[in-house]
C-alpha cells in the first residue's frame, strides 16, 4: 500500500493488478485482492456460489413465467411484493428436488415430491392479501374431484371486508403448468357472489367440469375480490391490493 500524490486527476486504476481509492482525503494504491467476476466464474471456492446463481436464475425465470399465466388474478398492485414472494417460496420448493445435484436442481423435481407440494399448497401470492386474515370460515379441497367446498355461512361473520365494499365474490383458478416447455393453461370459474348480509345455509362449491389433459403440475387457485354492490350492478373495489389469491391446492 502507498499514498499517490499529482497535480491533477488520478485515475482509478493506475497499473495493471492495482486499485487507487480515497483514504482520509489522502490517495492510496493498493494491490487488487478479494472478489472479482472472473474468479466468480472459475474459482473454485466459488463452486457453491456458482450453483446457487444458477439454480436461482432458473427459479426466477420460471416465475416470471408462472406469473404471466396468472396475470388474470393477481393484484395489479404490490407487484414487487408478489414477484419477490413466489420467487422467495419457489427457491424452498426447488430445495426439496434430491435427484439433480446442486446448480442443476429443478422446480419439475421439486413438486414432484410431497414435501414440494406442500410448501406451495396455502401459499398466498399477494402477500398483501392473506387468505386466513379474510376467510373465517371452513372449507376443504377435494383434489380428486378438483371441487372446493365451503361451508355454509353468514357473510358479514365469514369475511373480513374493507371499509366501502358491500360485496365479495370467490372464484377458483386451474394453472397447468408444464417445466420442461414453460407452456401453461389457465381456466377459471364464474364469479360466486355474495352480499354483506347475506347468510348462506348450504355449502357452496367451486370446480371445473372438465380440464384439459396436458403434461405438468396443476395449481388451483382461490381468488377473494370484493364489490361494491349497487341496483343489481357490481362495481370492483377501487384497489386491490388486499384481494386473495391462495394456492388451495397442487396435484
Amino acid at each position: 500500500m502507498a499514498k499517490v500524490f499529482s497535480k491533477g486527476k488520478i485515475p482509478k486504476r493506475i497499473m495493471k493488478g492495482y486499485v487507487n481509492y480515497n483514504l482520509n482525503d489522502d490517495h492510496v494504491l493498493r494491490k487488487t485482492s478479494g472478489f472479482t467476476s472472473e474468479g466468480m466464474q472459475t474459482d473454485p471456492k466459488y463452486a457453491r456460489s456458482r450453483d446457487n446463481a444458477s439454480d436461482f436464475g432458473a427459479v426466477t425465470r420460471l416465475c416470471k413465467v408462472i406469473r404471466i399465466g396468472l396475470n388474470e388474478v393477481l393484484p395489479r398492485s404490490n407487484n414487487l411484493a408478489v414477484c419477490n414472494g413466489l420467487t422467495t417460496v419457489m427457491g424452498k420448493v426447488m430445495c426439496c428436488d434430491a435427484i439433480a445435484e446442486r446448480g442443476k436442481r429443478s422446480l419439475k423435481n421439486g413438486f414432484a415430491t410431497e414435501g414440494g407440494r406442500a410448501l406451495f399448497t396455502g401459499y398466498d401470492l399477494n402477500p398483501d392479501g392473506l387468505f386466513r386474515n379474510t376467510f373465517k370460515g371452513n372449507y376443504r379441497f377435494d383434489a380428486e374431484r378438483s371441487l372446493l367446498i365451503i361451508d355454509s355461512f353468514d357473510t358479514a361473520a365469514a369475511f373480513v371486508f374493507p371499509e366501502g365494499a358491500n360485496c365479495v365474490g370467490l372464484r377458483m383458478g386451474a394453472l397447468r403448468f408444464d417445466f420442461d416447455t414453460s407452456n401453461s393453461f389457465f381456466k377459471l370459474t364464474d364469479w360466486s357472489l355474495f352480499c354483506f348480509e347475506s347468510k348462506i345455509t348450504e355449502a357452496i362449491q367451486l370446480g371445473f367440469d372438465v380440464i384439459p389433459d396436458g403434461e405438468g403440475v396443476v395449481f388451483f387457485i382461490l381468488e377473494i375480490s370484493f364489490f361494491v354492490e349497487n341496483a343489481g350492478s357490481y362495481v370492483p373495489f377501487a384497489t386491490d391490493g388486499g384481494k386473495v389469491v391462495c394456492v388451495i391446492g397442487v396435484v
